[in-house]
């Protein structure tokens, strides 16, 4: 009688055990599906950044050029 309750007592604990396992490992997925979210969106506005730098550049050099030839920049 005393094996079998142990026997319970123990499979009841595994169970437990084994659930909260089973969250942890889906909770990590998840998390894991996120960070590649992420890291997908970084490559994305680094690439938006780059743009818009060269961008900013660009318009800097036309009024660059605007005032040179308009004699606005001596």
């Amino acid at each position: 009688m005393v094996e079998t309750e142990l026997e319970k007592a123990f499979q009841t604990l595994n169970a437990a055990l084994n659930d909260t396992e089973a969250e942890s490992t889906e909770e990590i997925k998840v998390i894991e599906e996120q960070i590649n979210e992420l890291k997908e969106r970084i490559v994305e506005l680094s690439g938006k950044r780059q743009t818009l730098a060269h961008d900013r550049q660009a318009i800097s050099d036309m009024v660059e050029r605007y005032l040179d030839e308009n004699g606005h920049n001596k």
